[in-house]
């Protein structure tokens, strides 16, 4: 199988990348039932990468206000659920996944930069922060 499948797990819309080759075929962004029957539909020919949302370990921030670190909680706490349902979704389903720690270093800069994602992918669509991180778990995961 050379189509590698990233998933960035969020509540409203995961971030998905397909990728063949190490080249990115399609970034897209998808609802939780849309992604179930995107994995469906892919599961026979791709390996899925989906974002260890489990290990990270602290959401804590400096100078941030009480109200603002019970926000991050609580958006942390949204994303590790969704994590969880995509794995069993993916283990129900019979699909090959991987759980990928979040990527560190330089090539993580890529996230947040989208000329900087460009140049490293080589890709020239449209993308966003959950788009490029699925395509960098697919690339580099």
């Amino acid at each position: 199988m050379a189509m590698i499948i990233g998933i960035d797990p969020d509540l409203v819309k995961s971030g998905v990348a397909v990728t063949e080759g190490g080249e990115i075929l399609t970034l897209d962004a998808l609802r939780f039932f849309d992604l179930c029957q995107f994995i469906d539909e892919h599961k026979h020919q791709a390996v899925f990468h989906l974002e260890d949302v489990e290990c990270n370990k602290s959401v804590y921030q400096r100078n941030t206000s009480q109200a603002g670190m019970r926000k991050i909680a609580q958006n942390v706490g949204q994303v590790k659920a969704i994590g969880r349902l995509l794995v069993e979704y993916l283990k129900g389903a019979g699909a090959e996944y991987k759980l990928v720690r979040p990527l560190v270093g330089p090539i993580k800069k890529a996230k947040k930069d989208a000329e900087f994602f460009n140049r490293q992918t080589g890709w020239a669509g449209k993308s966003n922060e959950d788009k490029r991180d699925a395509a960098l778990l697919a690339l580099y995961g």
